[in-house]
Formats: structure tokens, C-alpha cells, sequence
């Protein structure tokens, strides 16, 4: 019994032991494969990672060429912009010169000028405004701390998804102020144009009853024959408005210098009319007579202007004028000083208009002191108030 029992004994520690060993190997194996799976997978995380970081890097820099694009071309409108703002203030200077100035709700700015839309006047074919808008952005880099491509046709950024929101929106707004300057620089020139075709307008309407042509017109066109729907300005180039309202410029400047010419100048300041020109009863032999010029009442003294630039032709005495002052002007356009009491100029003097001729008198043939003053064309005495109604018309416009 004794002996049975340890064999029993022996036997169930040899199979347990036996059992371990080949268990205790199973579980290494599975631990083992385990290990490898975890591995495997903890491998296929590291590579997933990895290729999404690759990604986004490269989606980065893609956007950052996008936007370094965008702003790139921003700078380049803001160069064209300050390029044309000197055209257009050029223009500007030019239209004061000539007495032009537009009217503005706000100043316009000294760095970058920035339309109404009406009908325009075509003028040298023979046919107030605005201004004011924010600064351009003198480094949009800097400001935005970026570095836009715009739409041709809205003037916003095209940005590629995914662009920061709030990049998107800097940029938007930089291209929109430029957009916004470039369509106000276009309103400037329309309004200078236009500005500058109304004052020929009113220089060509008031010497019209003069019977001289300052502005040569197309065969058959008629200066008041305008009609016609009202039509926006939307077409046009910033070249071509340039173009235009340099144009009207200079056909401004044309016009006032053909005005000029004219026996336009006052004669005498401040003086009242006693006698026009045309038929009349002779003071002294009280009967019809023609009476050739026009008489300014004026205190004896009072002084005597040249109504336009010329030559003078007879400075002295001469008959029924007593001392009178004769000067020829362009377009055959002669024009008398009578009855002075003193005699400034003298024959063959070169004067401008405005200049001091002579002093109000009454000598010859004068009932008291006054100016007689008489316009001549191809020696015949023609009304003398035209002339002085259409420099008083234009007197503020001939003087710039």
C-alpha cells in the first residue's frame, strides 16, 4: 500500500511536471505573437502619423504659396495705383490752373486720390465730384504678416480652401480698398472731364452773339443739338480717361486763349452806361444820328483800360474824339478810346488787356467827362455791349 501510493504519487508529478513544461511554452508563443500584433499595429499608428503629418506640411506649403501669390499681386496693384494717383494729380494741378476744381464731400486725400457718372460732351473731336477714401496700405506684408489673386470681374481674392479665415479676410479687405481707390481715380477723371467741357460750354455759349468761332465743330453738328436718354458712364479705360480729360484740357486752354484775344476787358471799372450804341438824338444838334459806340459815365480822371492785347495805332488828338487811343487786336478787331484827358500809351506800343491806357475826360466833342468806346470790325463800328456782357460773363474763367 505504502509502495502504491508514492508511485501514485511520483506519477502525478511527473505528468503535472510534464503538463507545465507544454503549457508554460503555449503561453510564450501566445505572448510572443501578441507582442508582434501590438508592435505591427503600434508600427501602422507611427507610419499613419507620419503620412498625415507629411501631409499636412506639404497642404501648408501649397497655401503659403497661394497667399504669398495673392500678396505679390497686391503689391503690384498698389504700384499701378500710386502710378496713376501722380497722372491724376497732375491732372488735377492742371484743371486749377485753368480754374477747374471739383466739388467734394471730403478732401481729397494728398497721397492717393481716390466719379460721378453722367453724359459726356465730346469737345476737341469737333464735337462737380468726388474724391476722398482711405490711405492705401503703404506694406500690406507687414500689416497683414503675410505675404491675393483677385477676380477680374468682383476685384475679391480667389483663396484655395482650407486658407486661415482670418487671412482670407486681411487680404479681401486690402483688395477691396484697392478696387474701391481704382474706381474713385476713374470717378476723379470723369469729373475733371467733365468739369473742364462745361466751362468751354459756357466760354463758347457767352462769345457765340459775338459772331467768332472758338471751337471748330464737325460738318453739320450743331453745339445744341443734344438729346437723349441718360446713360451711366460704365466702359473705358483708365488710359483712355486720361486721355479724354487731357484733351479737354488742352481745348480749354485753346479756348481761352482764342477768348482772350477778344476785346472782352471791361474799359473802365464801376462806371454806368449813359448812352448805348445805335441811332440816337445828337446831343448838340438835336437830331437823328448814329451813334457809333457806347458812353461809360465816369468821374474825369477815372482810369482808362486796353479791353484786349494789341498794337496801338493812334494815341492823340483826333477830331470829334479829342484825345483818343486806337488799338488794333487779333481778328481784325479795332477798338477806340475817346475823350481822354490824358494819353498813356503811345503809337506803336505793344499793350495786354487790362493795361492803363489813359484817364476819362471830356474833350472833343463830350457834354462832360466820360469814355466813348467803340469796337470796329474791317472798319465799320459794331455794338460794343456783347463784347462788354460776355466779359463780364467770362471774366472770372479768362483770368486763370
Amino acid at each position: 500500500m505504502a509502495v502504491a501510493a508514492v508511485c501514485t504519487v511520483l506519477s502525478l508529478g511527473y505528468f503535472g511536471a510534464t503538463a507545465y513544461w507544454f503549457m508554460r511554452d503555449d503561453m510564450a508563443a501566445s505572448a510572443q505573437a501578441e507582442r508582434r500584433q501590438m508592435e505591427t499595429l503600434y508600427q501602422d499608428r507611427i507610419d499613419r502619423l507620419k503620412s498625415e503629418i507629411e501631409r499636412l506640411s506639404s497642404r501648408q506649403m501649397v497655401e503659403r504659396e497661394s497667399v504669398e501669390q495673392q500678396v505679390t499681386t497686391l503689391l503690384r496693384r498698389q504700384q499701378l495705383l500710386s502710378k496713376r494717383h501722380e497722372v491724376v494729380t497732375e491732372l488735377m494741378a492742371r484743371a486749377e490752373e485753368s480754374g477747374i476744381r471739383i466739388a467734394t464731400q471730403n478732401p481729397v486725400p494728398a497721397e492717393k486720390p481716390v466719379r460721378t457718372e453722367g453724359t459726356l460732351a465730346n469737345i476737341d473731336d469737333d464735337t462737380s465730384a468726388m474724391g476722398g477714401e482711405p490711405q492705401p496700405v503703404k506694406d500690406p506684408v507687414k500689416t497683414l504678416g503675410l505675404r491675393g489673386e483677385p477676380d477680374t470681374e468682383t476685384g475679391k481674392l480667389n483663396l484655395k480652401p482650407g486658407i486661415d479665415p482670418e487671412e482670407q479676410a486681411a487680404l479681401e479687405a486690402v483688395g477691396n480698398n484697392l478696387a474701391v481707390m481704382d474706381r474713385e481715380s476713374d470717378a476723379v477723371l470723369d469729373a475733371l472731364a467733365v468739369a473742364t467741357e462745361k466751362q468751354i460750354d459756357k466760354i463758347v455759349a457767352a462769345t457765340k452773339p459775338l459772331g467768332v468761332t472758338l471751337i471748330k465743330r464737325k460738318s453739320g453738328q450743331s453745339h445744341n443739338a443734344v438729346g437723349g436718354p441718360f446713360v451711366p458712364i460704365t466702359g473705358g479705360t483708365f488710359l483712355d480717361r486720361v486721355t479724354r480729360t487731357e484733351r479737354v484740357l488742352k481745348a480749354l486752354h485753346n479756348v481761352k486763349n482764342r477768348a482772350r484775344l477778344l476785346p472782352l476787358h471791361r474799359p473802365t471799372r464801376s462806371a454806368s452806361i449813359s448812352s448805348q450804341f445805335g441811332p440816337r438824338t445828337d446831343p448838340f444838334l438835336k437830331r437823328l444820328a448814329m451813334h457809333t459806340g457806347m458812353d461809360f459815365k465816369a468821374p474825369y480822371g477815372a482810369r482808362v483800360f486796353a479791353a484786349a492785347s494789341g498794337t496801338v495805332e493812334h494815341a492823340g488828338w483826333s477830331g470829334g474824339y479829342g484825345r483818343m487811343v486806337e488799338i488794333r487786336h487779333a481778328n481784325g478787331f479795332v477798338t477806340r478810346y475817346g475823350h481822354l484827358s490824358k494819353v498813356r500809351v503811345s503809337e506803336g506800343d505793344h499793350i495786354v488787356a487790362g493795361d492803363l491806357i489813359g484817364n476819362v475826360g471830356s474833350t472833343g466833342r463830350s457834354t462832360g467827362p466820360h469814355l466813348h468806346y467803340e469796337v470796329r470790325q474791317s472798319d465799320e463800328a459794331i455794338d460794343p455791349a456783347p463784347f462788354v456782357t460776355a466779359g463780364d460773363r467770362l471774366a472770372a474763367l479768362l483770368k486763370h
